[in-house]
């Protein structure tokens, strides 16, 4: 049996500003980089016979912090969905046609896309490709981004019905899956425990 955990990066500054990243990048906060300091925290008893990432740079910067001793392997398939032309704007700053275009996606993100951008097909394609290159048994950690994790609970589970039900996934959070030939397990879904007591005000 595999063990699969996914954890999504810290917050970064374009987080907290409301903006869309996708696959273009920005750097952890004060916030962020605590949240990851209490994953390491968190982990330092349990062990992983490989250790995944995006090539990200927020994702580096988490992965980083987590594990500070073990380098993970990168990939370009574990990316955040591509955003296309809003990359980097927030709601407010849409144009009139980028809003339109917006709106349009969201009826259905499965196989409509953003302007030079992907839609959820495309990151199941190459997120599906990814996991089927992962060896059937070990414990494998991923550091990756929030849609790849919704991607992979979509791939695993079940895609939704309805696209108004989103599967909410935090900074650092933990979502863990048992695979095997048989079936597939979910076995935790945006597992935050370790932030209770992380202030986005305290200063260490």
């Amino acid at each position: 049996m595999l063990e699969l955990t996914f954890i999504r990066h810290g917050e970064t500054t374009w987080n907290a500003q409301g903006r869309f990243q996708g696959q273009l990048d920005a750097p952890l906060t004060d916030l962020g980089i605590r949240q990851a300091k209490a994953l390491n925290k968190r982990l330092s008893k349990q062990s992983f016979d490989a250790l995944y990432s995006s090539d990200s740079g927020r994702v580096l910067q988490t992965s980083g912090l987590v594990f500070p001793n073990q380098s993970p392997q990168t990939d370009v398939r574990l990316r955040e969905i591509h955003y296309g032309v809003i990359e980097g704007k927030t709601r407010a700053e849409f144009s009139a046609e980028e809003e339109a275009m917006y709106t349009y996606t969201q009826e259905d993100r499965f196989y409509r896309r953003i302007t030079n951008g992907e839609n959820w097909q495309d990151l199941h394609t190459r997120l599906t490709d990814w996991m089927s290159s992962l060896p059937k048994e070990g414990r494998i950690a991923v550091v990756t981004h929030g849609g790849v994790i919704r991607a992979a609970l979509f791939a695993l589970v079940g895609y939704p019905q309805s696209y108004a039900w989103n599967a909410r996934v935090d900074n650092t959070s933990l979502s863990r899956f048992y695979i095997s030939s048989k079936q597939n397990l979910l076995i935790t879904f945006n597992d935050a425990a370790h932030l209770e007591n992380v202030s986005p005000d305290f200063d260490d």
